[in-house]
């Protein structure tokens, strides 16, 4: 299994959000993608990234037959104006790690094939 050796540190100016990942797709300045096509070494890039930036995996969300596998959220108490997702797909391009960084309010975050809904912590 190759091991990613690439990690970058992002600090978006007009977010604050800051993030270490491996070698992603970028979607602006504060949210990132990953594609690949074997599920273990998209898993073990997943947790990797979550590892990096001191969040854990909990495998209670992980299910393999489901096709969202794992959505995660996190609002900081420090930033609550804002949100971390965090969603391991399988799509028919393969397995898909999205990292995003939004504000914090309803979202409806869309998928070419999947949708994910996420109701604002009041």
């Amino acid at each position: 299994m190759k091991n990613l050796l690439f990690i970058c540190l992002l600090s978006a100016s007009t977010a604050n959000a800051q993030w270490k990942f491996p070698a992603y797709t970028s979607i602006g300045d504060t949210s990132f993608y990953r594609v690949d096509a074997d599920l273990d070494m998209a898993l073990a890039g997943f947790k990797d990234v979550l590892f990096y930036n001191y969040f854990t995996f909990d495998k209670k969300q992980y299910e393999e037959k489901s096709r969202i596998m794992y959505f995660m959220y996190y609002v900081d108490e420090q930033d609550p104006t804002h949100v971390y997702f965090f969603h391991f797909l399988k799509t028919r391009r393969g397995y898909e790690s999205w990292f995003e960084y939004r504000i914090n309010q309803d979202w409806v975050i869309e998928n070419d094939e999947l949708t994910m809904y996420y109701t604002k912590e009041k």
